[in-house]
């Protein structure tokens, strides 16, 4: 299960004074803060019949490394997204970083999907490219990841803006990362977002 926090940055300069805060600063873990590029293919069947079960396929470079994920499920309100998340590694070789459901057919609930679609060809749906900063936070409640992407959805030959702000549970209070959260947009200006970067690249091609 992914539990996040998602918010809209309305300026990019912001960034910087949010991970300079000196609440983030005090509770940040040492030497986890670093910028990595991300560049991201979502991929469907021509007739998107992955999107239409409620699922959402992609491959990420991560930096160096690459890394296939499905998601499908839950919702988002008032900024918190919750949904089912599976992710393989897929290194750095070249061979690997093809679109590959049955990586995932192992999975019961995803595996009915999956041997319905069977050899049927993937194409990419979108591509979204960005680069991510990021600090591992530790209150003595929650462990979290705050990060910050600033980038761009492709779709249908569209494109829209990315600069929003996400801060993701890895583990502990689930309440806890809300009120970090809710201090941070309270003091920035940001607004709660509930569309994922996957929903924009859809709103693109209507």
């Amino acid at each position: 299960m992914e539990i996040e926090l998602k918010y809209t940055i309305g300026e990019e300069f912001l960034i910087e004074r949010i991970f300079a805060d000196d609440q983030i600063v005090s509770i940040k873990d040492e030497n986890t803060e670093e910028e990595i590029p991300m560049e991201a293919v979502f991929y469907d069947t021509a007739d998107q019949k992955i999107r239409n079960k409620g699922y959402a396929y992609r491959i990420r470079r991560e930096g160096d490394d690459y890394v296939a994920t499905l998601k499908w499920g839950g919702a988002a309100t008032d900024g918190m997204h919750k949904r089912q998340e599976l992710n393989i590694s897929l290194g750095a070789d070249p061979e690997m970083i093809q679109p590959n459901l049955s990586l995932f057919s192992q999975d019961e609930e995803a595996g009915c999907m999956i041997e319905e679609i069977g050899d049927e060809p993937l194409v990419p749906l979108m591509e979204i490219k960005y680069l991510r900063k990021q600090v591992r936070l530790d209150t003595g409640k929650s462990i979290s990841m705050l990060s910050a992407d600033v980038g761009y959805v492709r779709a249908g030959g569209k494109e829209a803006p990315i600069c929003e702000m996400e801060i993701e549970l890895y583990s502990g209070d689930e309440t806890d990362m809300s009120e970090l959260g809710d201090r941070i947009a309270a003091k920035y200006n940001l607004k709660p977002e509930n569309t994922s970067k996957f929903k924009r690249g859809l709103n693109l091609l209507k």
